[in-house]
């Protein structure tokens, strides 16, 4: 009797494990995927910061040089990271992530 009552034991400690383990590696799949889809949001949004910056008319304080146009592609992936990584995101990541995760 008490050898069964072990045996009990030992299975549900390893289906115990087993669900542990599907869970965290699901976690970290989500995680995985939310950081994709920021990183796709900070892209886009480089991407559309640069256009905009591109129908400005040339800056007259500065002249237009190579180390100016590397600064402000600087400033732009900056900000476009940042807002990508805010709470209050234009929300592609929220779309794009809900789509993905749906689709498994």
């Amino acid at each position: 009797m008490n050898m069964d009552i072990d045996l009990i034991n030992q299975n549900v400690s390893k289906a115990h494990v087993d669900t542990i383990k599907n869970k965290t590696a699901s976690l970290a799949k989500e995680k995985e995927l939310k950081e994709a889809c920021t990183g796709f949001e900070a892209i886009f949004l480089n991407t559309m910061i640069k256009s905009m910056r591109d129908t400005l008319p040339g800056n007259a304080l500065f002249e237009d040089s190579n180390s100016m146009d590397i600064y402000t592609s600087m400033q732009d992936q900056y900000l476009a990271e940042k807002l990508s990584k805010g709470n209050e995101s234009i929300g592609i990541k929220d779309f794009l992530y809900q789509q993905l995760k749906d689709s498994k």
